[in-house]
C-alpha cells in the first residue's frame, strides 16, 4: 500500500499486515468489463449514480459546459446570478424565471436516452438497488424506473410540495401553473 504527493511515492505503514495483492475484478475498466461481469451473472446488486451526461443526448443541456451549458444560457431570464433560477429565496420573490425554465424542461418534451432505458433494464432484471441522480428531468421515471428506486439529489418533476406548508401537491397542478407561466 502506498501514497503519493506531488508525483512522489512513499509507503504507508498502518502497523498491520501487508495487504495481499488481488487480481482485478474486471477484465477491463470500461463499459465492456462491466457488461461482461453482468452477463456472467456475477453481479447481483447495482447502484447507478447519474449526472447530466446521461440526458445531454436527449437535448437537455448540462449546467456548466461553456457556451452550451444551462448557466451560460440564462440571459433571457435576467437573473442577478445564474444559480438564482434554482434558489428558493429568489423563487419566493420572483417565480417567473423558474417557471419559464421548468416549462422548457417539463417531462414529455424530451425522450429518455439509451442510458435511461439501460437503468430500467437493470430494474427489470432485478439488479437495480437504487438510481441516484443529479438530474431534475425525470427521464429515469419516464423510462420506467420506479420512483421508489430513484433518489433525485436536486429534486425532479415526479413530486411537488408547497413552499409554505410543505404539503404534497399533485404534479398535474404544478404542470398547469408552469405551462401558464
Amino acid at each position: 500500500m502506498g501514497g503519493g504527493l506531488g508525483g512522489l511515492s512513499f509507503p504507508l505503514d498502518f502497523g498491520g499486515e501487508p495487504e495481499e495483492k488481488r487480481d482485478p475484478l474486471l477484465s477491463s475498466f470500461d463499459l465492456q468489463g462491466v457488461a461482461e461481469k453482468i452477463k456472467a451473472g456475477e453481479v447481483k446488486k447495482i447502484v447507478v449514480m447519474a449526472g447530466a451526461g446521461i440526458s445531454v443526448s436527449a437535448g437537455i443541456p448540462d449546467f456548466r459546459t461553456p457556451g452550451t451549458g444551462l448557466y451560460d444560457n440564462l440571459q433571457k431570464y435576467d437573473l442577478p446570478h445564474p444559480t438564482d433560477v434554482f434558489s428558493i429565496e429568489f423563487f419566493k420573490e420572483n417565480p417567473r424565471p423558474f417557471y419559464m425554465l421548468a416549462k422548457e424542461l417539463f417531462p414529455g418534451q424530451h425522450k429518455p436516452t439509451p442510458t435511461h432505458h439501460f437503468v430500467r433494464m437493470l430494474h427489470d432484471k432485478g439488479l437495480l438497488q437504487r438510481c441516484f441522480t443529479q438530474n431534475i428531468d425525470s427521464l429515469e421515471s419516464q423510462a420506467g424506473v420506479p420512483v421508489e428506486k430513484i433518489v433525485a439529489a436536486h429534486g425532479n418533476f415526479d413530486s411537488a410540495h408547497c413552499v409554505e406548508t410543505k404539503a404534497e401537491v399533485p404534479v398535474s397542478e404544478v404542470r398547469e401553473a408552469i405551462m401558464k407561466g
